[in-house]
């Protein structure tokens, strides 16, 4: 009987993450707790409950009582150390810095999210999992995401989804994320998040993960995934995010390395005819996107001066610049974790007079730093630094799947991103998404000594 209700509470686990993969980036939300501060944005100083986190608890709560129940338990795994070890010690920073943070409760509030994250984290690691079961959800996402992204570009305003969690934009009225020509203002995509940078990275790792799988695919299979990355990487384009572009550029790079690597070893070679098809079909998207928005284009890749790229470009370096102010007024145990925004308001609001952009800094080793002092900031540089080292000093021994080829691909992708956005640490679906990349490539990881000595359906029936 208890095997019987551990393997249901498995289940409820495994779908209540697959519906959490298809919600991720939505931003439907409740503020329950928190007052107004007029230029600070609710999402940096107010306590709010997602939508997601119904499945968040859900998976992490079957998880655990799955655990709990099983009479012959598997070795527990807390993954690598070089990831692991950062992650805790960025949750211990949290914790000790609540007394002190500007907003304790924001600060308390905060530390209790990265405290789920890193459960959400290990239950990635530890709950029996099928690829199928990550690459499907994660692909019908980008297809809502994309369809959405694509009509609000077409339109020039959102589509009044509220109920979906979509924000309020048009691109006549003043406040919405647009790129300009002249006078005329085009609406880049939102889908139903907070804003497209954070759909644009969305998209770019759910291409690099999904590709993984992709080339390991044939018949109705592979052209379903295809379709969706079409839909992706077009989505993707429109949200005009170059730090998402910049992203998926280096993670298509190393993921061509990365294969190769794998076929060097000998692993499960890669379908010839999938790499030329989807080569070409993105081929396509790009030459079309180009050729229709060129003008939208120059702007955004600096071949034209614009007001609307100046001033963001201005406002990064002066919070950056603030982002100093703040670590040299509390090196060491930083202003409290997702205090950055409060703190500038009510710390240093000078640094930031001219624009009066109470925002996090954009480069997340600042942020970590402002937030957690200094100590932060290194563990930060260790999480997102030691996957690479720890490829390249095993690199004789593990062995590269074209599964874990895709998420590194989506690491070094994210880690781009991470020099040039902050929603990775700021808000809650970056957030989601960076611990569910990491979470998954821990997985890999630890499965990576046995997987010459594992028989091959075995392989590819566990992640």
């Amino acid at each position: 009987m208890r095997e019987k209700l551990s393997r249901l509470a498995e289940g409820v686990s495994n779908w209540a993450l697959a519906a959490l993969l298809l919600a991720l980036p939505f931003l439907a939300h409740w503020v329950p707790l928190g007052q107004p501060i007029d230029p600070v944005l609710y999402d940096y100083h107010e306590i709010s409950l997602y939508a997601t986190d119904l499945f968040l608890l859900a998976a992490i709560g079957g998880w655990l009582l799955g655990l709990l129940l099983r009479r012959s338990r598997a070795r527990f795994q807390w993954g690598p150390a070089f990831l692991t070890v950062p992650l805790l010690g960025l949750l211990t920073l949290g914790i000790a810095g609540i007394p002190q943070a500007v907003d304790s409760a924001y600060a308390a509030y905060t530390t209790g999210r990265l405290a789920f994250l890193l459960a959400f984290y290990l239950m990635l690691i530890n709950l029996p999992l099928k690829e199928e079961l990550i690459v499907w959800p994660l692909a019908a996402g980008m297809v809502v995401q994309g369809v959405v992204g694509v009509w609000q570009f077409l339109v020039g305003h959102t589509l009044g989804l509220r109920w979906l969690g979509e924000t309020t934009a048009d691109a006549a009225r003043p406040g919405a994320s647009v790129v300009m020509v002249g006078e005329q203002r085009w609406l880049r995509a939102y889908g139903l998040t907070s804003h497209p940078n954070v759909l644009g990275g969305f998209l770019m790792a759910c291409l690099l993960v999904v590709t993984g799988s992709y080339l390991t695919q044939a018949g109705w299979r592979r052209i379903a995934l295809l379709g969706s990355l079409a839909i992706g990487l077009g989505a993707l384009l429109l949200t005009f995010s170059r730090a998402a572009w910049l992203g998926a550029a280096a993670g298509v790079l190393l993921l061509l390395g990365l294969l190769l690597w794998a076929r060097r070893q000998g692993s499960r070679p890669v379908r010839h005819s999938s790499l030329a098809l989807l080569a070409g079909v993105a081929l396509i998207v790009v030459l079309v996107f180009a050729a229709t928005n060129w003008p939208l284009l120059r702007p955004r890749l600096g071949l034209a001066s614009q007001g609307v790229e100046i001033r963001s470009v201005e406002e990064r370096i002066l919070l950056n610049k603030a982002a100093l102010v703040l670590v040299r007024m509390r090196p060491w145990l930083g202003v409290g974790l997702g205090n950055f925004a409060v703190a500038l308001y009510r710390l240093a609001p000078e640094t930031v007079s001219y624009y009066s952009s109470f925002a996090p800094v954009h480069v997340v080793f600042l942020l970590a730093t402002a937030e957690l002092g200094f100590p932060g900031g290194l563990l930060w540089l260790c999480l997102i630094g030691s996957p690479w080292l720890a490829l390249w000093l095993r690199r004789r021994q593990v062995e590269m799947t074209l599964w874990w080829a895709g998420l590194s691909a989506a690491i070094a992708a994210l880690t781009v991103v991470s020099f040039l956005d902050h929603y990775l640490w700021s808000s809650q679906q970056g957030r989601l998404m960076f611990m569910l990349i990491w979470g998954l490539w821990a997985r890999a990881w630890t499965k990576a000594p046995l997987a010459r000595r594992m028989p091959a359906s075995t392989q590819e029936a566990d992640l």
